[in-house]
């Protein structure tokens, strides 16, 4: 299995809104938030997340799936930046 590193565009959804909107690629095995990376959100559980906010996600992907898990990350809206673990 690899791991594949995230920064998902959090901003204007409420929770892990922006996450499970996502329908994972094949090879998708398992997701983790990490961390928030910025300033515990300033706001309620039930308010939009602030522009600018985003989180750190590691997704574990079949080997043999890796590229094309990269590839369809890397066309999703709301993903920033996906990076590889070596």
């Amino acid at each position: 299995m690899k791991k594949i590193w995230l920064e998902l565009d959090v901003a204007g959804t409420c929770g892990d809104e922006a996450w499970t909107a996502i329908e994972q690629p094949k090879g998708f095995v398992e997701a983790a938030v990490i961390s928030a990376k910025k300033a515990d959100c300033q706001h309620t559980k039930k308010q939009p997340h602030s522009e600018g906010e985003w989180r750190e996600i590691w997704v574990q992907i079949e080997d043999k799936l890796l590229s094309k898990a990269i590839a369809f990350y890397k066309k999703q809206e709301r993903i920033l930046s996906v990076e590889t673990e070596d």
